[in-house]
């Protein structure tokens, strides 16, 4: 899957040497040794170290999860990198791209700086993870303020830290109590 090309493509992302930090995740079929190898791949090809201190501090089970399950248990990360860096992130597959945009979050909350991310596969529509503000405005005028304090208070972010996937995923939703339920479906009460 790691052709020339691609290498190419993401020696473009890595100028200025970055940092790669792959995606260290306890599953509940054992450890994806996968992102952190495509990184180990990607530092020997193109010369950069792999931060490996920073590591998935929850078991979210993302591997064959719905959508709901997926928002319902956001990845958290824990650990200790060198502030003032600049970094990449790695994973095997984006679906919603949260675990992604969990870890970026992360790192700028720690003083790292996120110049990019690579996956060796994805969803088509979830290649771009920010979410737009056309997108933003459209889902807090369909579903309204209430929702999105609710939002923030069971996840500790609001919508505006969704990424453009997940965004669009809860535009689909007709209301706001389907929203509450298949959140609090997915999640389970010892989470957090």
């Amino acid at each position: 899957m790691v052709t020339e090309p691609f290498i190419i493509s993401v020696a473009g992302l890595c100028a200025g040497n970055p940092v790669l930090v792959p995606i260290h995740a306890l599953e509940g079929m054992g450890f994806n040794r996968i992102p952190a190898a495509f990184a180990e791949l990607l530092s020997e090809r193109l010369k950069l170290e792999v931060e490996t201190r920073v590591i998935q501090a929850n078991v979210v089970n993302h591997t064959g999860a719905t959508g709901w399950e997926r928002m319902a248990r956001p990845a958290m990360f824990e650990g200790e990198f060198d502030a003032g860096r600049n970094f990449v992130l790695v994973d095997d597959f984006v679906g919603q791209g949260g675990t992604l945009a969990n870890l970026r979050g992360f790192i700028l909350q720690h003083g790292g700086n996120v110049v990019g991310a690579v996956t060796l596969t994805g969803r088509g529509d979830s290649a771009k993870l920010s979410l737009t503000t056309e997108t933003l405005e459209k889902l807090r005028h369909k579903h309204g303020q209430d929702i999105e304090i609710w939002w923030a208070k069971t996840f500790g972010y609001d919508f505006s830290c969704l990424t453009e996937s997940e965004g669009r995923y809860l535009l689909r939703v007709e209301d706001v109590d389907t929203i509450r339920a298949r959140v609090s479906e997915a999640r389970p009460q010892s989470y957090g």
